[in-house]
């Protein structure tokens, strides 16, 4: 009998709240503190229809320790929509391998990215995708989850992983349809120190950074700076704030309440002036290159103000940890998997996706 003429019972596979493995890995591995991604992915992996779609993981991001072995693939609904996607049932089929390619060289040609042929993992057979967000019956945590029939062992050796989704047909004539998944972006955290210390016009004054990756704009702004003063940012490049502590052997008459915050070992600083109001903006470009990913960036604003003692206050220290675009790259094709060889590329395309082990 072809595997793709399995009868509904036979082939059936229901999604069902299961209780959790012993280990989950996240990828990308940071949005562990992510609840919700700031896109959707409306078609990938699993609504592109009568389809083949390859996603590559890059191995720096998923953190499954070598040996262990995959027994389910899972996904989370978009926790920012509030529409219901309804769910189709697929003829699926997904295949597990390993690829010497990165996200950046994978290329257009499916068989290409494996180094072996890969593993059958799941299928053929009936998989039935649930709604998302339906309040009727809702996900537990949010999540839907393949069972993988035959467990893949995770041993990368250098390697990157590839899993692949052949959609031999769905319940809803083969066409694709909007099933929003969470997906990711860089991810760039950022924290405030303590107060920094008020003036004769008010403040304090408040320093904060945008989240930022390699590529874009570092911008840090401040406001309710004492107006039109001569300052500076200080920065500290690598190294995050450190515990408050006096200014009062550096800046003689200094008030107790303006602490530093910043290593005083290899500050850089950036001129400024403030506007009537007490705000400015600092700027500069970040090379896009990935030895800046990850990559702290901590400072504390330093103005002058004549009435204030010691004639200058200091802002509250704030760090940004520099992001990276996810690592993972999307080949995708529409139409039937088996004579599909030759697909689009989508780079650092990531629904977030996550890795049952054991």
């Amino acid at each position: 009998m072809n595997a793709l003429q399995l009868t509904l019972p036979a082939c059936l596979v229901c999604f069902c709240a299961t209780a959790p493995a012993q280990s989950v890995a996240i990828f990308p591995d940071e949005y562990t503190a992510v609840a919700d991604g700031p896109f959707n992915s409306p078609n990938f992996p699993l609504a592109f229809g009568t389809s083949r779609v390859q996603v590559l993981y890059d191995r720096q991001d998923l953190q499954i320790p070598s040996g262990h072995s995959i027994t389910r693939i899972g996904f989370r609904q978009d926790a920012g929509l509030t529409s219901i996607d309804t769910g189709r049932t697929l003829q699926l089929e997904v295949r597990m391998g390993w690829s010497t390619n990165t996200p950046t060289s994978m290329v257009v040609d499916f068989d290409n990215n494996y180094v072996a042929p890969p593993v059958t993992v799941f299928g053929p057979a009936l998989f039935v995708l649930p709604n998302l967000r339906d309040a009727a019956s809702p996900l537990p945590n949010g999540q839907l989850w393949i069972p993988l029939t035959t467990p893949f062992s995770y041993v990368p050796a250098n390697r990157n992983l590839v899993v692949e989704y052949r959609v031999y047909g769905t319940s809803g004539g083969g066409g694709s349809f909007n099933y929003r998944l969470d997906r990711a972006d860089f991810y760039s955290p950022t924290s405030a120190g303590p107060v920094g210390c008020p003036h004769t016009g008010g403040g304090p004054a408040t320093l904060s950074f945008d989240p930022v990756r390699p590529g874009q704009t570092f911008i840090a702004n401040l406001t309710a700076a004492p107006g039109n003063s001569p300052g500076v940012l200080a920065l500290n490049l690598g190294t995050g704030l450190v515990a408050p502590y006096s200014l009062t052997s550096v800046f003689g008459g200094i008030s107790p309440a303006c602490t530093g915050q910043l290593s005083p070992v290899g500050l850089a600083t950036l001129g400024g002036a403030t506007t009537s109001n007490g705000t400015t903006t600092w700027s500069f470009a970040i090379p896009n290159n990935p030895v800046f990913s990850d990559f702290q960036i901590s400072g504390q604003a330093l103005f002058l103000e004549f009435f204030s003692p010691g004639g200058i206050i200091v802002s509250n220290g704030f760090q940004v940890l520099t992001g990276a675009l996810p690592r993972t790259a999307v080949v995708a094709f529409g139409g039937a998997p088996t004579t599909a060889t030759v697909g689009t590329k989508s780079n650092n395309y990531c629904p977030v996706a996550f890795f049952d082990h054991q």
